[in-house]
């Protein structure tokens, strides 16, 4: 049942409207857009068929339709800035993209035609997303989907989760909870996996926008990635 319903949020995601039994139409907001993500998240952890259904419903597309909503905008009642929130619907989205694919070649594939265009990256770049504020917020988000690591989706966007949470694949990380900050990190990246580079070629295309420091870091990080393993090599050889 779980499998089945899925479909139905999708296309709730794509279009943003929801259509009561009467037949009124409802424009969803962010919060209502993270529930439905947070949902999904959930089918796709329970159901070892959700995946399949995911990928044949187009969920990867999700990363191009779903950009439009993030756009300037008014705060929201509780005062958030309209990129904080913008933030926050990313932040869920990528979650739900990686538990999408995450140990499926086929969806894989799927996911590479869409984040590897250039369609996907130019929208980044215009959300507004990448800046002092969330700079490293995207990054690891990115990298997360990279090296599939699935993560609930949550506002706290690094990897330092509450105990009770169940983390199926983590990467040791120092204090910050980031990826490319931790040096306990970095001494094990020799054992991950780049299972989607395409990840990392939108981190590339957007090298430029990141601040100087973590444009370094964020090289550092890649190239230790290549070094790591023959497979994350073949990978990015591509890139």
């Amino acid at each position: 049942a779980h499998a089945e319903e899925l479909g139905s949020l999708i296309e709730i995601l794509k279009s943003g409207i929801v259509t009561s039994i009467s037949g009124f139409q409802y424009k969803l907001n962010d919060d209502a857009k993270c529930d439905i993500l947070a949902a999904t998240w959930r089918v796709l952890g329970v159901n070892q068929s959700a995946q399949r259904v995911f990928g044949e419903a187009t969920g990867f597309s999700l990363l191009l339709t779903m950009f439009p909503s993030l756009q300037s905008g008014a705060e929201d009642d509780d005062g958030q800035s309209p990129l904080t929130i913008h933030m926050k619907l990313f932040c869920f989205l990528l979650r739900v993209i990686t538990a999408g694919v995450c140990n499926n070649a086929i969806n894989r594939i799927s996911l590479h035609a869409i984040i590897s265009s250039q369609t996907f990256s130019d929208l980044l770049n215009e959300s507004g997303l990448i800046c002092v504020d969330y700079e490293r917020e995207v990054i690891q988000l990115l990298l997360e989907l990279a090296l599939e690591i699935v993560l609930p989706p949550s506002f706290i966007v690094t990897m330092q989760q509450e105990e009770s949470v169940p983390i199926p694949k983590i990467i040791e990380l120092g204090d910050s909870g980031y990826l490319i900050s931790s040096s306990s990190g970095n001494d094990r990246l020799d054992k991950d996996r780049v299972y989607n580079a395409g990840a990392v070629v939108v981190l590339i295309r957007s090298l430029l926008l990141f601040t100087p420091k973590l444009q370094l870091e964020l090289l550092n990080f890649i190239e230790k990635l290549a070094h790591g393993a023959s497979f994350n090599q073949e990978n990015l050889t591509f890139i």
